[in-house]
């Protein structure tokens, strides 16, 4: 899914918005992406989740299917628990200069955010002794945010963003050599995104009434991913990923309600989702316990300015021709690091425990950066986590995690066609609790061994 924000200058004369994102349901990971792809990485933070512990690793690291040493699926379900509240105040600006507020306006969104359920999907197989085939079914972008209030001051900026992805990654391993395993798959995405704001009816404006923009678009792509495993065998275990950035254009219609004389618009947008180098380490410190890391960039600044076009002749949006540009929105993201550490214990021959920590820096690091539909700022991730053995072919694994966002605030302004602007001052408080559950079933069997540790 992708948003955009369009804003128009004639006949409207005002606020019309696309903004570009993507997924399942909430984004909780930096920007608009979605981690929550692993219960077992859920567990530790995210510590660990490239270097080949389980299928799961598939989304990080293609080369992950090469541990499949016999047909495995796995299904992942993680459950998101946000909480959060933007509150400030709108101004209209003119263009002969000064600031009016607009007091009538509620100060706070209420809760702005949904719950959501994030599944997960892996399955690989080997085909001879150095060649496996992976699919793993993610959701890797996304977001939904809805003020309770829709009166509230940020209206013109934001009322409901939903933005979803769904991403298809069939996928090829080679091992070079019993500890070296090489891998490229493809990424078969498609985006859609809904977004819903208020037009600001201020004075100027005959026969317009503050009314809610809609605009509807989406897009089918593709991408690669590559990855490489090193599996020492004397307990250290490195693996490395890259996914590439898609390039979508998106594309739908824009519509006025409660201006039918307006009718509809066409308009497109180009988004490219950011290249992610994930790198992580599975240290064997003992018999029992594991030391696991991970550091992750993400080219967010990929986004720096999105151009909405026009791709009908439809003088709503005061585009003279088709392709021409309906506005051009600023984002100016910063690049996206993830640091995570955390540690593996094997309890018994059915019982493995883990937990861990992280720090995520948010592409997102100013004022005019953030948006009411992605207040995204830099946050902190305590995990626990457990793998139980049921029997050979059967394990799950549980996982929480609470997840603590710094506060932010928003200076965000929306055209007003020649007359101004509207400008919205505000702060954002938010956090999130993860709960996850899945399931991984093999067939076949390698060794009368139950051991989680040695489960793949």
């Amino acid at each position: 899914m992708a948003w955009l924000i369009v804003s128009t200058k004639i006949p409207l004369g005002g606020v019309l918005a696309v903004a570009l994102l993507v997924q399942s349901e909430t984004a909780d990971a930096g920007g608009f992406a979605v981690r929550e792809q692993s219960v077992s990485g859920l567990g530790a933070a995210y510590a660990g989740v490239a270097a080949g512990y389980d299928l799961s690793s598939m989304f990080w690291n293609p080369a992950g299917a090469s541990i499949a040493h016999t047909p495995q699926g796995e299904g992942h379900n993680s459950y998101i628990i946000p909480s959060g509240e933007m509150s400030g105040s709108a101004f209209f600006e003119p263009l002969t200069g000064g600031s009016v507020p607009l007091p009538t306006l509620d100060s706070s969104s209420g809760l702005y955010t949904k719950q959501a359920l994030v599944p997960a999907m892996y399955l690989a197989m080997p085909v001879n002794e150095q060649l496996s085939l992976g699919l793993a079914v993610n959701s890797p972008f996304g977001l939904t945010t809805e003020p309770e209030k829709p009166n509230w001051a940020g209206k013109f900026e934001a009322r409901t963003s939903e933005l979803r992805t769904y991403n298809f990654n069939p996928i090829l391993s080679y091992k070079l050599t019993d500890q070296l395993a090489l891998a490229a798959g493809l990424q078969i995405q498609y985006i859609e995104a809904t977004l819903k704001s208020a037009f600001p009816g201020i004075g100027g404006l005959p026969g317009l009434n503050p009314s809610t923009t809609i605009k509807d678009a989406d897009d089918l792509d593709a991408g690669y991913t590559l990855g490489l495993l090193w599996q020492s065998g004397i307990g250290t275990d490195i693996g490395i990923g890259f996914r590439s950035s898609i390039e979508h254009e998106l594309e739908g219609d824009l519509r006025v309600v409660g201006t039918p004389a307006l009718g509809a618009a066409g308009v497109s947008a180009d988004l490219e989702t950011p290249e992610i180098v994930t790198a992580s380490l599975r240290q064997q410190l003992g018999e029992r316990t594991t030391l696991l890391g991970t550091v992750e960039w993400t080219n967010w600044s990929r986004l720096d300015l999105v151009q909405i076009r026009s791709r009908t002749l439809n003088p709503v949006l005061g585009a003279k021709t088709f392709g021409g540009i309906v506005t051009e929105l600023p984002l100016n993201w910063d690049d996206g690091w993830f640091y995570a550490a955390g540690i593996e214990y094997e309890a018994n021959e059915r019982m493995t425990l883990r937990t861990g920590f992280a720090y995520e820096e948010s592409p997102i690091q100013s004022a005019t950066q953030r948006t009411p539909r992605s207040p995204d700022t830099n946050r902190f991730w305590a995990s626990i986590g457990a793998t139980y053995q049921l029997n050979e072919s059967t394990s799950f694994d549980f996982a929480y995690s609470h997840v603590f966002f710094e506060d932010g605030t928003i200076d965000r302004t929306s055209p007003i066609g020649d007359l101004g602007q509207v400008r919205f001052l505000g702060d954002v408080q938010q956090n999130v609790d993860i709960v996850a559950l899945s399931i991984k079933v093999k067939l076949g069997s390698e060794s009368p061994e139950i051991s989680p540790s040695s489960n793949y």
